[in-house]
């Protein structure tokens, strides 16, 4: 038996805040709308913003509770770091001199981790 990774769904409290971090800031293409959920597309990989979510909670530190997380790649580990910061997205962790990686929260406090890919 074998299973491959269909849409990923990101389960949010608004909608419209999720739309202008997915799409305005990360840059991932809408696609259609599916009632109040909103479907994007990265790559080949499609993400279903479900704004069915109650109240936000504080975020918990990143590992210390069940959770899904997903990478974004980057060509430039720097240059996205100062693309993220100057557009106020949360980070969880900064970029360390000499690191290929750092994580960042979306609206909802969930964690992606930003890594530079090998070429």
């Amino acid at each position: 038996m074998r299973f491959s990774i269909g849409e990923i769904n990101v389960i949010c409290t608004d909608v419209d805040r999720s739309l202008r971090f997915y799409r305005d800031i990360l840059g991932f293409e809408p696609v259609e709308e599916e009632g109040p959920a909103r479907r994007l597309k990265c790559g080949s990989t499609y993400v279903l913003l479900l704004p069915v979510a109650g109240a936000p909670r504080p975020p918990e530190p990143y590992c210390s509770v069940p959770t899904f997380s997903f990478d974004l790649l980057v060509g430039d580990i720097e240059a996205a770091y100062k693309y993220l910061e100057e557009r106020g997205v949360e980070f969880e962790t900064p970029l360390e001199p000499g690191s290929r990686r750092f994580f960042v929260r979306d609206p909802d406090g969930l964690v992606l981790e930003v890594i530079e890919e090998s070429l």
